[in-house]
């Protein structure tokens, strides 16, 4: 086995070798698939009311559209398919189950109540527009808090105050130590509902194969679960499934949930024997993909007159949507937000009660960070309002209560492992590298220069990352395993071919996993093949979210790899006739320690264990070069990093320029540092989104009032500042190849880093900044309300 001080390939930035066809337009997305013969086009009927009894559905007009197919209500597709389930097994979980396409009652507008199929797509939207719903409109519960109030209407019956889930939790003698809080602050933070929108939309194709099998393309994260889905919904084993993943145009977590279209499509490929294909349009994606954020947060701090904090109390309320998501459930934003909300810092007194409330909206669902941007806007807000309190710096504040390098391994208040990370170093490269010291000591009291306010914000966070079966263990998800997985074969020629159960949408899979693979194989990096996304050649796993693939997929590759590279050093050592001990495996050959120039290429090595040279094996030893491998990985990998910004809000219109933008960041060790770089770049860009522009808006009647891309406003390349990158290698002693994850910090640092930036800037006039977005139109009414009233906002308990 080649070892990490032979590395070679790992840390280095690499070219990705997706770029090379992407980039000419080569990529297969979902759409391009060719279609079989035959193929039936899907579509379905959405609800145009958030909370209605269905009195009746005519589609007889839609029936006589020529091309037309068959139209099926809910009761049709149920004779076909199981209600989908989601079990959390956490005490406080309720579960309300979903029907694919609504058979009684709507609860948000854009459930399906109805399908069609075509021969061809004109036809479908036609016919689609011909299905009459007759409805009896019940009161909405849209809003995140008045659903929690006596009296509201009810999302499901069996959901008592529309609370879904509700969990508790204190350290021994919580209450005594925060009542003796020398001084406290009492706030409350609010995170706005966002959208992932990736570029492309989902779809699926599902084919039709021999017997009752099926071949199932879909633009998805999680393969593996969608095949285990797909049978348990349907009634079929997983042996006859095979889902296929093409490329995929942006998945953030969004297209990491098991959908009803999908669970449509396979049953109707298999009731009718006919290809069926299913394309989702922008309004679609905005009405019914799995929304996120939606998050309030009520924090107390108390703390002391140095400023270090003493004890934290945590209320928060989580909008869950109409349904619970599958596989993750209505709980992650609660769960995650109250578990990570004590980042780098030294709390040992906490208390939260965390519920997720369903409403008369789309579902919630994971999405790029989960609960993690809203809960580090809410404990980085506080660091800086006992900065502004104390008149000490923010950034001391947070030097005074960070975990400190001789404190780790740590293990928080809520029993989450740090196992390594140097939050000091990463805050001061920050602050030095930022010009932050520079920038307060010119900065006036009022904030005031040439017309606009200036601010500087900082975010100092810790990403959980990589979690294996503990970690979603320990979160209640039961339909979901946590492990990974990887097989490597050397072909006869000497190269490698690496299966992995993950499934890229654009983090570089293909070229981050041949690095680890050909240093852990001593291979050249141009012999190593990755295949991934395909359930009939990949080994099982829990596949691609939570900033997981290089933990647990690379850790799946290092250990298969060791299999393989320890049977390439015994059939070597019997070529070239010397113990076993003194071969070693580099560059695609295997070598004698002491006499390097005595060596054998992998395609000797390969051929004997394939049986095709002369050479025979020694006795014993099986044929063929391959392994497997599973890697459950620890309950969470900690990556962490500081972000600094600058900003200039404009004191007549509220327009926020970011000036500049610094970020240190530690993932452990870097695979492929341009591959880090563009990971977090992107993230920041979704951060950035976020805390200025982007927001669901729902009316009390639970009427999506943005769902088109004029009125849901994302940032443009106009809108993305250039950023300093830094970053610091704190190698995980608890994961395989010291990996962490990479994919969401971007985003959890930028939404709290851009709130107290701007919050500073407004500070001298007495603005309180406490929620997000800060879209001109807010930020203009702070200024103008501040300047009334003349005086700061902040609150001592």
């Amino acid at each position: 086995m080649a070892h990490n001080d032979q590395a070679k390939a790992v840390g280095q930035s690499v070219l990705r070798r997706e770029d090379d066809y992407l980039l000419r337009g080569e990529g297969q997305y979902i759409d391009d698939i060719p279609e079989p013969k035959g193929t039936l086009y899907l579509g379905f009927v959405m609800s145009s009311q958030a909370h209605a009894l269905i009195r009746s559905i005519d589609f007889a007009e839609a029936l006589q559209v020529p091309g037309v197919f068959a139209v099926l209500a809910g009761d049709d597709v149920a004779r076909l398919v199981k209600p989908m389930h989601t079990e959390i097994q956490l005490p406080g979980y309720v579960c309300a189950d979903r029907d694919a396409v609504a058979r009684r009652k709507v609860r948000f507008v854009g459930e399906h109540v109805a399908v069609v199929l075509a021969e061809n797509r004109y036809a479908l939207h036609d016919a689609m527009e011909l299905v009459q719903v007759d409805y009896d409109v019940l009161e909405a519960s849209a809003n995140l808090v008045r659903a929690t109030e006596s009296g509201a209407p009810l999302v499901h019956d069996n959901v008592p105050g529309n609370i879904i889930f509700q969990g508790k939790f204190a350290t021994p003698g919580f209450e005594e130590a925060h009542a003796k809080g020398e001084l406290r602050l009492r706030e409350r933070f609010r995170h706005g509902r966002v959208a992932a929108v990736p570029m492309e939309p989902r779809g699926c194709l599902a084919v039709p194969e021999r017997g009752d099998s099926i071949l199932f393309h879909s633009s998805t994260q999680i393969p593996h679960l969608i095949r285990t889905a797909l049978a348990n919904h349907i009634g079929i084993p997983e042996s006859n499934i095979r889902v296929v993943v093409p490329e995929v145009g942006g998945g953030f977590g969004m297209k990491a949930q098991f959908y009803p279209e999908e669970l449509v499509a396979a049953a109707l490929c298999l009731k009718y024997r006919r290809a069926v294909k299913w394309i989702q349009d922008r309004r679609e994606e905005l009405l019914t993909n799995t929304h996120a954020r939606d998050n309030l947060y009520d924090a107390e701090i108390a703390f002391t007159s140095d400023g270090v904090v003493t004890s934290l109390k945590l209320e928060l309320l989580a909008n869950a949507g109409a349904y619970s998501s599958y596989p993750f459930g209505s709980t992650m934003e609660a769960t995650g937000g109250a578990r990570m909300i004590l980042g780098p810092y030294r709390i040992r007194n906490y208390a939260y009660q965390t519920s997720a409330v369903v409403t008369h909206s789309c579902p919630s669902g994971v999405y790029r960070g989960v609960g993690q941007p809203a809960c580090f806007m809410a404990i980085e807000g506080l660091m800086d309002r006992i900065g502004r309190r104390l008149g000490i710096d923010p950034a001391e504040v947070r030097l005074r209560n960070l975990i400190k390098p001789h404190e780790m391994p740590w293990t928080n208040a809520v029993g989450v492992r740090y196992d390594t990370g140097n939050y000091e170093q990463c805050l001061a490269m920050a602050i030095e590298k930022s010009g932050y010291q520079a920038f307060r000591r010119a900065q006036p009291a009022d904030r005031l220069v040439d017309g606009k306010y200036r601010g500087i914000g900082i975010c100092n966070l810790t990403e959980s990352t990589g979690g294996g079966a503990l970690g979603w263990r320990a979160r209640g998800l039961t339909q979901l395993s946590g492990i990974d997985s990887a097989t490597i074969r050397i072909e006869p020629t000497g190269k490698a071919s690496v299966y992995v159960s993950h499934a890229a949408a654009g983090q570089g899979h293909l070229t981050a996993f041949a690095q680890v693979a050909a240093d852990y194989l001593g291979a050249r990096l141009e012999d190593v093949k990755v295949i991934e996304g395909d359930t009939s050649v990949s080994p099982y796993g829990s596949n691609t979210f939570s900033s997981r693939a290089a933990v647990t997929g690379g850790g799946a590759i290092i250990r298969a790899a060791g299999k393989v590279s320890e049977k390439m050093r015994r059939i070597a050592a019997g070529i070239l006739n010397v113990d076993v001990q003194d071969v070693i495996l580099h560059d695609g050959v295997a070598s004698v320690v002491s006499r390097p120039d005595q060596q054998v290429p992998f395609q000797a090595i390969a051929e004997t264990a394939y049986s095709l040279g002369t050479l025979a094996l020694a006795k014993g030893e099986a044929f063929g070069l391959e392994a497997s491998e599973y890697y459950d990985p620890p309950t969470s990998t900690i990556a962490n990093a500081v972000h600094i910004v600058q900003v200039a809000v404009g004191a007549k219109d509220g327009r926020v320029a970011i000036e500049n933008y610094c970020i240190v960041h530690d993932c452990g060790r870097v695979i492929n540092p341009m591959i880090v770089d563009g990971q977090i770049h992107g993230a920041v860009a979704q951060g950035l989104g976020e805390a200025l522009m982007e927001e669901m808006v729902y009316d009390d009647n639970g009427q999506l009032l943005n769902a088109s891309l004029l009125d849901y406003l994302l940032p443009t390349a106009l809108d993305v500042p250039d950023m300093s990158m830094f970053h610091i290698e704190s190698p995980s002693i608890d994961a395989l190849g010291g990996f962490k994850g990479v994919g969401e910090a971007g985003v959890i640092g930028a939404v709290p880093a851009l709130a107290n930036a701007i919050a500073d800037a407004l500070s001298g006039i007495g603005a309180n900044v406490n929620s997000v977005p800060l879209r001109p139109t807010h930020l203009l009414s702070l200024i103008r309300e501040a300047k009334r009233a003349g005086g700061s906002t902040i609150q001592a308990a």
